[in-house]
């Protein structure tokens, strides 16, 4: 029998199968919702509430319109 080959393809479908089970794993993880920056220049953090009303009725992140473009 050819080892090197052997050992190659015990080595590709090692890592083949592998990576599967590491994305069905990744898969479980819920991430935290990540907070809006803050986009003043002069390191003011106020802001005013009609800017505080229209972020919360904004789209929600990772969901965005469908667009024709």
């Amino acid at each position: 029998m050819n080892w090197p080959l052997f050992w190659a393809l015990t080595l590709a479908f090692g890592v083949i199968i592998g990576n599967i089970m590491l994305l069905k794993h990744a898969a479980k993880f819920k991430l935290p919702p990540l907070k809006p920056k803050d986009k003043t220049h002069n390191g003011d953090n106020t802001t005013s509430d009609s800017t505080k009303a229209s972020s919360q009725t904004s789209v929600q992140r990772g969901q965005t319109p469908n667009s024709p473009e």
